[in-house]
């Protein structure tokens, strides 16, 4: 019982990404995967060790308790804060590895260790380092990709992510960076090292050989994609994504577990400890410091639950909405790629394009989330300065926020600009949280996602209860003063309030 509440905070914090993140959608299988390898240790478990003292497992598990309740509470305001991911995963581990020295000491604490620490693969990456990786994986893929080109005679051009061949721009997305057959392969490299009991060196060998795998065989798969869309346009890349990433992950799954059928014929199946061994009794003290710290934890819940929907009956829906502008020269609808639908996890949104007045060209992209779908995560990796300039884009200008009045209320609105191949790129960029009135600048704090403004909100009890953004772009404008007063007045005239909608 109490392992079950002690895990059960970090799980529920976690089924968001799992979820909504295709990028960690293989996170449902770790839980089953380490009761599967408990299991498996539990048949060859050695005999127990005295334990020497039983005041510092308490205090460990006492403190991790404490952690756990905490993580709990901010996480209902923070599904997508990836340091209470970190920190309740790390917090459940050490409880369940006390507990683990509390009943059988030293030997006990060595044998079972890896299998908890094995669910931290299903932990993902802070926001920066992932993005990161991933910007330098598809940086990489994409000039290897146009090197693949050159040798084979077709002229191709590398602009950030994307490629331009003669039929048309090629764009590398984040699903062909190669993280998530990555990330996938280290949670099996690790699993089968563990399967077949490999000694440490072995499992790190593997490691790396599923690395190297993985990235040779995300190679293979963009470079397809690729070839096929200089062969027949960017549109029939979409009709072989799908079945090429399948081919290409089973093919590397399939290789990585020959890998390790060779290295475990070399090496030699390993055992630990003498099978059966018989499980000690608690000592009398236990059972009631067990129950205790296990009533603590239930009792977070029901608190947690208490204090949210206390201050939620505050909270009001979206006041604000985007009217489309149907009527204009060249209206269209822009269609979101698939590969872009699967990333946002948006519930309502769009794009569209139109033509202004003395021939400029209009952008404009709005999505909605509902309670439940961690927006803010979405958003945060997928700003308009960090996506353009992965495009190719160059950042010239960074305006910051500021308030702009609608129809809709206050906004918080970020203004830049960007050279595009020698264009001028104006863009307004809007990320709205649900929680927040923003009806003064004390109660519209930009984007606070730094650690001060999260726990502000948990103590506000302002759980997340849905997110909109919204960006409209404007090509051509030289003068930023003049950008910037036609993009208001087509602010203006887009948003609209929700109810008169």
């Amino acid at each position: 019982m109490f392992l079950a509440f002690a895990w059960f905070p970090i799980l529920h914090h976690l089924r968001g990404e799992w979820s909504y993140n295709p990028q960690y959608s293989y996170g449902w299988s770790v839980p089953f995967l380490v009761l599967f390898l408990l299991w498996r240790r539990w048949l060859t478990r050695p005999a127990s060790d005295d334990c020497k003292t039983r005041v510092w497992p308490a205090v460990v598990m006492a403190v991790s308790v404490v952690g756990i309740s905490l993580t709990r509470f901010l996480s209902e305001a923070n599904p997508d804060w990836r340091l209470l991911s970190w920190g309740g995963a790390l917090l459940a581990v050490a409880a369940s590895l006390a507990a683990v020295y509390s009943l059988g000491g030293k030997a006990w604490l060595r044998h079972f260790a890896f299998p908890f620490l094995f669910f931290l693969v299903a932990v993902p990456w802070p926001v920066r380092i992932e993005q990161h990786i991933t910007q330098s994986l598809m940086q990489a893929v994409t000039a290897l990709n146009v090197f693949g080109l050159h040798l084979a005679g077709i002229p191709a051009l590398q602009h950030g992510n994307v490629i331009e061949v003669g039929s048309g721009l090629i764009g590398i997305e984040e699903a062909c960076s190669g993280v998530r057959s990555l990330q996938a392969t280290l949670m099996i490299s690790l699993f089968l090292g563990e399967l077949y009991s490999f000694p440490v060196a072995a499992r790190f060998l593997l490691v790396a050989a599923g690395a190297v795998l993985a990235f040779l065989c995300n190679l293979v798969r963009t470079a397809l994609l690729v070839y096929v869309g200089t062969q027949k346009g960017a549109e029939a890349i979409h009709a072989w994504h799908d079945p090429a990433g399948l081919t290409i992950l089973l093919f590397c799954l399939f290789g990585l577990w020959m890998i390790s059928l060779i290295m475990r014929r070399r090496i030699g199946e390993q055992t630990e400890g003498e099978p059966g061994a018989s499980a000690p009794a608690l000592a009398r003290p236990w059972p009631v410091f067990l129950a205790i710290v296990s009533a603590w934890l239930l009792f977070t819940e029901a608190g947690v639950q208490w204090w949210y929907g206390l201050h939620q009956s505050g909270l009001l829906a979206a006041h604000w909405t985007v009217s489309w502008p149907n009527d204009l020269t060249g209206f269209k609808r822009v269609p979101i790629a698939p590969e872009a639908q699967g990333l946002l996890q948006y519930n309502e949104g769009g794009g569209a394009t139109w033509q202004g007045d003395e021939g400029h060209t209009w952008v404009l992209y709005h999505f909605q989330w509902l309670p439940g779908r961690t927006a803010a995560l979405f958003v945060k990796v997928h700003r308009p300065d960090v996506c353009l300039p992965a495009s190719g884009m160059t950042l010239t200008k960074d305006d910051g926020i500021r308030f702009f009045e609608t129809k809709g209320g206050k906004l918080p609105i970020r203004s830049y600009r960007f050279d595009n191949n020698g264009t001028p790129l104006h863009v307004l960029y809007c990320y709205w949280d649900a929680r927040s009135s923003y009806q003064s600048a004390s109660s519209a704090v930009e984007e606070d996602w730094s650690v001060k403004g999260r726990v502000r909100a948990a103590v506000r009890g302002q759980r997340e209860i849905g997110a909109q953004m919204l960006e409209l772009a404007v090509w051509g404008y030289d003068s930023d003063a003049e950008a910037h007063a036609v993009l208001e007045k087509e602010l203006d005239r887009i948003i609209t309030r929700a109810d008169a909608s």
